[in-house]
């Protein structure tokens, strides 16, 4: 679970955030949906502990917390099993107790025999396999994605849509995902939070109900709100500039 109370963010004279609140229940999965450039990564990296905000009260009741940004962020001299290991080097002081975890998370993102290769050596899609790995193998309370997959092509966001769906339910956690496709906000979401303005405010609040989230009637209507929802907002922007 976290909460972020009355969070205000400035750089310079930028307001980013002001008076923004955002409660994550555990084990929740919340997709922030919104334009880019009004904060969503602001809102990951406050989380992370990355940001400390100028004012504003965050509780976390997490004691691991782990990051997947947008590139894959591999050192390009470690190996597959090196990088994954990276995330075990503060948890575990046993080096073979560590390689034994790592050993157990390849076969699960698909890398199996893939330990030696260096990332240079592997596809895009396969790097962020990494990435994903790297943080999965730590077993987190907090996962923090910023749009991991938006390089990729629709094939291969598909795959790694489906990597995700297959990692939490071997270690569910608590996960708040930056994204701008609503359809992968509709396949791997429990909550779509719809984030607009600047500064930064949510401006649609949706529970996802999982019995009707193949509908497609059900998600057509979804997407009408969260449409029309950003285009009020926008009017209202045009209007008070």
């Amino acid at each position: 679970m976290f909460e972020m109370e009355s969070i205000v963010i400035n750089y310079d004279n930028l307001n980013v955030l002001e008076d923004f609140s955002l409660k994550g229940e555990t084990k929740q999965f919340i997709c922030l949906f919104g334009p880019s450039g009004i904060g969503k990564t602001t809102i990951l990296n406050v989380l992370a502990g990355i940001l400390k905000p100028d004012y504003g009260k965050i509780t976390l009741d997490n004691e691991r917390v782990a990051y997947v940004f947008q590139e894959p962020r591999l050192p390009p001299w470690m190996t597959v099993e090196q990088n994954i290991e990276v995330g075990l080097y503060n948890l575990i002081r046993d080096v073979r107790r560590r390689k034994k975890i790592v050993q157990q998370v390849l076969p699960k993102i698909g890398l199996e025999y893939f330990g030696e290769y260096y990332p240079e050596q592997l596809s895009g899609g396969m790097k962020q396999r990494v990435s994903i790995g790297r943080a999965f193998v730590i077993q987190p309370d907090l996962l923090l994605l910023d749009e991991p997959f938006s390089g990729l092509d629709e094939a291969l966001k598909i795959e790694m849509q489906d990597l995700i769906l297959t990692l939490e339910n071997w270690h569910m956690c608590t996960t708040v995902m930056v994204t701008h496709d609503i359809q992968e906000a509709f396949k791997l979401s429990d909550r779509i939070v719809v984030v607009g303005g600047r500064p930064c405010r949510i401006i649609l609040d949706i529970m996802m109900n999982p019995k009707d989230r193949r509908d497609p009637k059900y998600k057509n209507e979804l997407e009408g709100k969260i449409i029309s929802a950003l285009h009020k907002n926008n009017k209202r922007e045009m209007e008070h500039n």
